[in-house]
């Protein structure tokens, strides 16, 4: 009597799928490396080809990037750090990230009559660099930054720090609301205040300017700004570490033509 299907008949491993009306095929064994398979436990790609990918994928990148760190910039000369501005603006620096807060504070000493525009941390830095400010002008060596003092006064002067997108500009000064609005870099909030005098002294200076606002500031008020500026570091005593700004003056007072340097960066020819 032919007996009945045995439950081991019925059974078929997953791992020998049979080859329709022919025998099981023989697979080899599925590799678990995390790698894609076929159905038939073979890979996708070849491990050899992967492995190379792996290791190629990193160099092209580090090639990349060894280009690009290896071209040959241009170093910026002085007076390409400061370019003019235009009618209403000194120095361009380009669009500017302000600080949302727009509290306002009394200077310190010479400078009570300018208001300090910004955060804590702004109004901070601000503040000490007027009033390391106000020790250079109150020594009465320096009467063209009292003047200077004294037109951004009149202009409801305002001081703020701002992160500036011509990051080696220091220091700019505009015409914004009928007001003057003197901004320095947002670097000099992780260095000593006094170091950001000489661009605070620069600015004074441009501000004497006698066609300014209405047109770009001259060669020879630029030119001024840096004597002014370099006798500054003198009296501040920084020592062999200099600021950028006495070392951006000095450098551009011992070009070869520095009117023509500043003619180049957009200042008005006024000699």
């Amino acid at each position: 009597m032919p007996s009945g299907p045995t439950p081991e008949s019925d059974t078929v491993s997953s791992d020998t799928p049979e080859r329709p009306g022919g025998p099981p095929i023989d697979l080899p064994p599925l590799r678990d490396d995390g790698l894609p398979t076929l159905a038939t436990g073979e890979p996708v790609l070849q491990r050899w080809f992967v492995i190379t990918l792996l290791i190629l994928v990193p160099l092209a990148l580090a090639v990349t990037v060894w280009a690009f760190l290896a071209i040959d910039r241009e170093p910026l000369s002085a007076a390409e750090r400061r370019p003019a501005g235009g009618p209403e603006v000194t120095i361009a620096r380009g669009e500017a990230m302000l600080s949302e807060t727009r509290d306002a504070e009394p200077g310190p000493g010479c400078s009570q009559a300018i208001r300090v525009v910004g955060d804590p941390g702004s109004q901070t830095t601000a503040g000490a660099a007027l009033e390391a400010l106000c020790g250079v002008i109150d020594s009465g060596d320096f009467p063209l930054l009292r003047e200077g003092l004294v037109e951004w006064i009149a202009g409801s002067g305002q001081l703020r720090i701002a992160t500036f997108e011509l990051s080696g500009v220091e220091s700019s000064a505009r015409l914004e609301d009928e007001r003057l609005i003197v901004e320095l870099n947002a670097k000099f909030q992780f260095q000593d205040a006094r170091r950001a005098v000489p661009s605070l002294v620069h600015q004074l200076v441009l501000l004497t300017d006698p066609a300014w606002p209405g047109a770009p500031v001259g060669v020879s008020t630029e030119l001024r700004a840096a004597e002014e500026q370099l006798r500054a570091c003198e009296v501040l005593e920084f020592g062999d570490d200099l600021p950028r700004g006495c070392r951006d003056a000095a450098e551009l007072l011992a070009a070869d033509d520095p009117v023509a340097d500043l003619l180049a960066v957009g200042f008005r020819d006024d000699r």
